[in-house]
């Protein structure tokens, strides 16, 4: 086999990769929907980096859309993040899945794991959301880091922020 074959046989499983869940066929992904190595945060229900913390909203919900959701709507397929710290506070503090004392992840939307768009792109709000549509079989909570104290590292964002 010749090193050409070798690299078509390489495309081949990376695009092999690259696929969705069967139930985006339900709706369509916003066009401005790409790869792209964002720093963001994810709050952990299990207060750890693993599967369950990072199971997409409709997943979540027993693969079911709620009555008051719109089944269209692409954010119901996303996995959550954040890239500010106030933000996923503010959404553990809320959700009422997150139990305090709660913990904070802070890693990458890596690539290989799926397509990404800032929210505040599609719907016009002043948000540091950032959905994430995860690929069959991704891995994201492989390139997250629970952040141990997140008070402190929270005083010490705000604080650089200000410029202190």
């Amino acid at each position: 086999m010749d090193s050409c074959e070798i690299e078509d046989n390489n495309a081949v499983e990376s695009e092999l990769k690259r696929i969705f869940p069967e139930y985006f066929s339900k709706f369509s992904l916003p066009e401005g929907a790409h790869e792209e190595r964002i720093l963001v945060y994810r709050a952990c229900k299990t207060n750890k980096c693993d599967k369950k913390s990072f199971t997409p909203t409709y997943e979540e919900q027993g693969c079911q859309v709620r009555d008051c959701d719109d089944p269209t709507d692409p954010s119901l397929y996303s996995l959550s993040t954040y890239e500010k710290p106030r933000d996923v506070k503010r959404f553990a503090i809320t959700n009422s899945d997150i139990r305090e004392p709660f913990k904070i992840a802070m890693g990458y939307t890596e690539p290989s794991c799926g397509l990404v768009q800032r929210s505040r792109e599609r719907t016009g709000r002043r948000t540091s959301h950032v959905d994430w549509w995860l690929y069959v079989d991704a891995e994201p909570y492989k390139y997250f880091e629970i952040i141990e104290d997140f008070a402190d590292y929270l005083e010490k964002y705000k604080k650089e922020k200000a410029g202190e």
